[in-house]
């Protein structure tokens, strides 16, 4: 039983118990929260960016498809003009940042905490594994890739853009007739007939609208009163303080005090990265990088969906310290800091884990990672990335076992690898990535049902104070019906279980324990242990002379005094 004990402590130094049965969701962080719409580029920026890099709109396309769906999903015959005019994996990924729809272009109208507030306050634009999502509450890594942001370029886009999609619009209109073949207004030869859309999408671009649609532009962009068009920048919208600090946390539990959205899946535009239509949804932790494609869930149009969170939190005490990382199942942030993200999360510790060993095998990291490593083209992507991807799967990484944990913080990700069947493979990334001592984690349950419930939206509140915003095209209900979301998180509970890590015996409980379980069984305490050291030293020392002082005086030799 002692055995065991010490056993015990030696090997499961750390119990986890729970701290608290009502901790308020007021203490917690909001989780973030990542929108995603399936098509990754708008038209019109397609054709403005295409005729400024020379590209027709389907060379366009097949880019921001080599990137965003390597694998050809849905783009097979547009992947397929990279083989004949491939581009750089840098300039495919600044055009992918150029040509990406904002955040307020499918984010219609937002409210937090029960407060309406401009979208474009509580959300910003991040890249993720599906291209660039519009996120909330997301703490940005501290390494972002220079060619993804393309600041200059995209502030440029941005100012000229209003006037240059109405550019666009203006060249389809007066040289196409919607139903009919497209006219160029040099050449004057015949194009393709399109096809007009359903619901309201009337403009069908296509390669027939070149060289004429970037002859227009060139005029545009040179002189706008050419085109009778507003050369005005789009004033910049109000900003509105929605919260003392960051990242937020909500007032309290229930819909009302959570995040509500009303979105447009922007089904006009056409490069799809899915097979369906809506957007992509992923609810995590603000330091945790969005897998949106890996792990997000579908909102469908004409859908309203309500998120329900329950959030559980975990924290470890600083006497855990004294144990080794391995031994006690975590590490605090300051043991183990991570080359691109500010505060180590498991989560994030595995990207730049899986990151390190795509580049060890392919030399190059995926498009979405961060850091300045070379990006991987559309051909390693779709070869040496997937491959690498299924291998990591099947293989466990090496490291030096005498390592201490500050050398390990230098050499944990330049590991040697070897296939699992092989004796001596050690660990995967997710066993050396221990899950952070103090952390939060979310878990979600999705209930939706059929929006709108009324067959005009004036009838319904939210559409009636989104058209009053200016969105008069939902006054459409075919178009609503078919393409309009609305999303709710918040969390579910007002208070949540905590828990806490602590030892699981100190040196004085151990030696409580061993002195019970001798007490129990043995009878034995402090006294007896003192009977034990009297009997077997003192004892047996004056029992020993007393013999031996009888036996001489027996035999009539006297060899000293007692």
């Amino acid at each position: 039983m002692m055995s065991k004990i010490w056993t015990r402590w030696a090997d499961s130094p750390v119990i986890t118990s729970v701290a608290s049965t009502n901790y308020p969701v007021t203490n917690l962080v909001f989780p973030a929260v990542t929108v995603c719409t399936v098509n990754k580029a708008v038209n019109e920026k397609l054709i403005i960016q295409g005729c400024r890099y020379n590209k027709t709109l389907s060379e366009m396309k097949a880019i921001i498809s080599s990137l965003v769906d390597p694998e050809g999903r849905n783009n097979d015959d547009n992947v397929a003009l990279l083989n004949k005019n491939p581009v750089s994996p840098d300039t495919a990924l600044k055009l992918l940042r150029l040509v990406a729809p904002k955040c307020q272009d499918y984010l219609l109208t937002c409210r937090w905490n029960n407060q309406a507030a401009p979208c474009t306050n509580l959300f910003k634009l991040v890249l993720t594994d599906t291209g660039y999502c519009c996120s909330f509450n997301t703490v940005e890594p501290k390494t972002i890739r220079k060619t993804a942001r393309s600041d200059a370029e995209v502030l440029k886009q941005e100012m000229e853009y209003e006037y240059l999609q109405k550019a666009v619009w203006d060249y389809a209109d007066r040289f196409r007739d919607k139903n009919g073949p497209v006219m160029d207004e040099t050449d004057g030869n015949n194009g393709t007939t399109g096809s007009q859309d359903s619901y309201t999408c009337a403009r069908i671009y296509d390669d027939e609208m070149y060289p004429g649609v970037c002859k227009y532009i060139s005029k545009c962009r040179t002189d706008p009163g050419i085109c009778k068009l507003n050369a005005e920048a789009p004033p910049l919208p109000p900003i509105i303080k929605v919260a003392e600090e960051y990242p937020y946390k909500a007032a309290g539990s229930g819909r009302s005090r959570g995040l509500t959205l009303l979105l447009d899946t922007l089904r006009c535009d056409t490069v799809p990265t899915e097979s369906f239509k809506g957007l992509r949804v992923y609810v995590h932790h603000p330091e945790e990088f969005p897998s949106v494609g890996e792990k997000g869930f579908l909102v469908g149009p004409g859908m309203e969906n309500q998120v329900s969170v329950i959030g559980t939190d975990t924290y470890s005490t600083e006497a855990l310290r004294s144990f080794n990382p391995i031994r006690r199942g975590c590490y605090f942030t300051d043991e183990f800091p991570l080359q691109h993200y500010k505060e180590y999360s498991r989560s994030s510790c595995v990207v730049e884990c899986e990151n390190q060993f795509i580049h060890d095998e392919c030399q190059c990291i995926p498009y979405y990672s961060p850091g300045n490593t070379s990006v991987c083209s559309y051909i390693k992507m779709k070869d040496c990335v997937r491959k690498a991807i299924d291998k990591l799967q099947k293989t466990k990484l090496l490291y030096n076992k005498t390592d201490t944990v500050g050398t390990m913080e230098r050499k944990i990700f330049k590991f040697k690898s070897r296939m699992l069947e092989d004796d001596v493979a050690d660990k995967s990334c997710t066993e050396v990535c221990l899950p952070a001592c103090n952390e939060t984690s979310y878990d979600a349950t999705l209930t939706n049902a059929i929006f709108p419930n009324q067959h005009e939206p004036n009838m319904t509140k939210m559409l009636r104070e989104a058209i009053a915003e200016k969105h008069t095209f939902l006054q459409d209900i075919a178009y609503v019906s078919a393409s309009i979301s609305v999303l709710r998180i918040f969390f579910r509970e007002s208070s949540i279980l905590q828990y806490k890590r602590d030892e699981l015996f100190t040196w004085e409980d151990f030696v409580s324990n061993l002195g019970g379980v001798m007490g129990l069984c043995l009878g034995f305490s402090l006294l007896s242990l003192i009977e034990v050291i009297y009997w077997f030293t003192l004892r047996f020392y004056f029992d020993w002379k007393r013999y031996n002082l009888a036996h001489q005086t027996a035999t009539g030799v006297i060899t000293g005094k007692f």
